[in-house]
């Protein structure tokens, strides 16, 4: 069994495999109602890592036009510099590897 709690709309909202605060409501895994949560999640959390898989494409293209000199790092409005550079820093803090990247570089294999 797992337990749901609901929203104020009657959707499901959390989902456990014991009772938890809200979530006192038994329902069996095949449940369809389990079974769209749970695709639910599943789909929001493809798409979260594909839309962090996309900028860090656009991260690469933007330095594959610097270091070409196609535009210049200063052409970039002020809030995408502030946002680049500190992408860049936290990566270099964190020794951040990409989940496209496969060495030290970090720079996605073309």
């Amino acid at each position: 069994m797992l337990y749901v709690a609901r929203d104020g709309k009657g959707l499901i909202c959390e989902l456990h495999p014991m009772p938890v605060g809200n979530a006192q409501e038994e329902l069996t895994a095949d449940n369809p109602e389990v079974l769209q949560f749970i695709h639910e999640r599943w789909r929001e959390s493809q798409l979260t890592e594909l839309d962090r898989d996309f900028v860090r494409v656009i991260e690469d293209t933007i330095e594959l036009l610097i270091s070409k000199e196609i535009i210049l790092f200063t052409d970039l409005p002020p809030k995408v510099q502030e946002k680049l550079l500190r992408r860049k820093e936290v990566r270099e803090l964190t020794n951040y590897e990409g989940t496209m990247g496969s060495g030290g570089d970090d720079l996605i294999p073309l």
